[in-house]
């Protein structure tokens, strides 16, 4: 019976001991390694789409090239609260290069102030005769040093940020 008793202490035991030394060495299990290999430290991003696929109901928005969306129409063309919407969309998009267009003079935003070229005020001029179609392309695949948006907005807040430019220039 004592040798039993001795038996049964010394399993016991070697589980507590087991038990403490994995509590301790739980950094190391794999559901800590989530954050090992992040963007930051290898450099990858997001993986592209795959060649002539299209996401799940979004085939009545895709748009092939730039061409294509060059000639789109506004659907949403002078909307109140899709201006509003616009220029949400643009203060978190846009305004960190491009700056508040709604101020003058004109100042880059303080990703813009520091670029290699300094982002356009779309309030000038030369961007007023664009047409609505160019914007959406413009924030759909990007242009020289602007990233493209058109995986991150949906057509809808596309033409959301195209209400607000066209508002700002004094078109809508």
């Amino acid at each position: 019976m004592r040798v039993a008793l001795f038996r049964r202490s010394a399993v016991l035991a070697g589980i507590a001991a087991t038990l403490l030394a994995s509590a301790n060495s739980s950094a190391a299990l794999p559901f800590n390694d989530d954050m090992v290999d992040v963007q930051k430290r290898t450099g990858v991003i997001m993986r592209e789409k795959a060649p002539g696929t299209v996401a799940v109901g979004m085939a009545e928005y895709y748009v092939a090239n730039r061409e294509d969306a060059e000639k789109l129409t506004n659907p949403l063309h002078g909307d109140p609260t899709s201006t509003a919407n616009g220029k949400r969309l643009f203060t978190v998009n846009c305004q960190p290069c491009h700056g508040d267009i709604s101020k003058k003079p004109y100042a880059p935003g303080p990703v813009g102030a520091k670029a290699l070229q300094v982002p356009p005020d779309l309030t000038s001029d030369m961007y007023k005769t664009r047409t609505e179609g160019s914007i959406y392309a413009t924030i759909h695949f990007g242009i020289r040093l602007m990233p493209a948006h058109g995986w991150k907005l949906s057509p809808t807040e596309h033409w959301d940020i195209v209400n607000y430019v066209k508002n700002q220039q004094g078109l809508q």
